[in-house]
C-alpha cells in the first residue's frame, strides 16, 4: 500500500501560496575575518596631536579578502596609482584613518603584512642582476623586514620639535630648516611627477618641496623654492641625508649573488602592486 507524501512531508502547498522570505546571508555564513596588530615603525611619532595613530605603536587590519583582490586587479586604479591607496583604506579596521594620513613607513608596513596574511610569507619573484642582467630566481622571507626607526642622527645637527616635526641646521650657513614626515599624500604627488615627468624636470628639487615646512621661520612657497633652487650642493646634501637618517622606514631585503657572473650587492623588494603579485 502506498502511503500518502502527506503522511511523510506534510500537507502539499498550493503554489499561490506565499514563498517564505529569502533568507539573509549575512546571517546564513557566518564569517570571522580574523585581524592582525601591525607594528607600526613610526611608534606613532610624527603624527599630529589628535591624529588616530599619534604616540600608537600599532595598527590593527584585517586580512585580505576576495574584495581587496577585485582592488589590486583594477585597471581603473591601477593605471591611476591608487589601488594601494584603496588597499590600505580597506583593510584598516579603524575607519577613521585616512590612508593618505599615514607616514609611509607605515603604509609599508600594512602593506607587507596584507602581503602576508593574503599570500603567505615567502615572496618569489625574479630580479635582475645589476650588472650583467641576468635574470634570478629569488625568495624574500617577509617575516623578517629592515625596520629603522629614524633615530639615528646624532652626526647632524637636528632638533625634534614638538609638532612632530624636525628643525636641521645647516652648515656654513646656519640656515634652519624645519621639516615634515612624508604621508601617502606625498607618495601620491611623487607618483604623479614620475608619470608626468619631463626631461628638464628636476624631481630631486620637487622631492624636497614636499618635506620642507620652512626656511629660517619663512613658509611662503617663494621663499623656500629660492632656497631649494639657490642652497650650495654640499647643504643641499647635508639636508637630504639629515632628512633620511630623521626618516623610519621599513624594507624587505636580502643578500643577492648572481648565479651568472656573481656580483653581490644587497637587494631590496619594491613595495608596489606587483608586490602582490610578482609573477604576472
Amino acid at each position: 500500500m502506498i502511503r500518502k507524501n502527506e503522511d511523510r512531508f506534510g500537507p502539499r502547498t498550493n503554489s499561490s501560496d506565499e514563498s517564505p522570505a529569502a533568507a539573509d546571508p549575512a546571517s546564513v555564513l557566518q564569517f570571522v575575518t580574523p585581524t592582525d596588530f601591525v607594528e607600526l615603525p613610526s611608534k606613532g611619532k610624527g603624527y599630529p596631536a589628535g591624529h588616530p595613530l599619534c604616540d600608537q605603536e600599532m595598527i590593527e587590519i584585517k586580512h585580505m579578502t576576495a574584495k581587496e583582490e577585485d582592488i589590486l586587479s583594477s585597471r581603473t586604479l591601477l593605471k591611476n596609482g591608487k589601488a594601494l591607496d584603496r588597499l590600505i583604506s580597506s583593510v584598516i579596521c579603524n575607519k577613521a584613518i585616512d590612508a593618505n594620513s599615514l607616514l609611509v613607513c607605515d603604509r609599508n608596513a600594512i602593506i607587507i603584512s596584507a602581503r602576508s596574511n593574503g599570500y603567505g610569507t615567502e615572496y618569489n619573484t625574479k630580479v635582475t642582476c645589476p650588472h650583467c642582467g641576468a635574470i634570478n630566481k629569488r625568495t624574500f622571507d617577509l617575516t623578517e623586514p629592515k625596520v629603522y626607526d629614524g633615530s639615528d642622527w646624532q652626526d647632524y645637527d637636528i632638533e625634534k620639535l614638538e609638532n612632530g616635526n624636525h628643525l636641521i641646521t645647516l652648515p656654513l650657513s646656519n640656515f634652519k630648516v624645519e621639516v615634515k614626515s612624508l604621508i601617502g599624500a606625498d607618495e601620491r604627488k611623487i607618483f604623479d611627477m614620475l608619470q608626468n615627468k619631463k626631461k628638464d624636470q628636476n624631481l630631486v628639487t620637487d622631492q624636497m618641496r614636499l618635506f620642507i615646512v620652512s626656511v629660517e621661520g619663512h613658509t611662503q612657497p617663494n621663499i623656500i623654492n629660492h632656497f631649494i633652487n639657490n642652497v650650495p650642493s654640499a647643504q643641499s646634501r647635508y639636508l637630504r641625508d639629515a632628512f633620511n637618517c630623521i626618516t623610519p622606514s621599513i624594507k624587505i631585503v636580502r643578500d643577492f649573488e648572481c648565479g651568472e657572473c656573481g656580483y653581490e650587492q644587497e637587494l631590496e623588494v619594491s613595495l608596489g602592486t606587483d608586490f602582490f603579485w610578482p609573477e604576472r
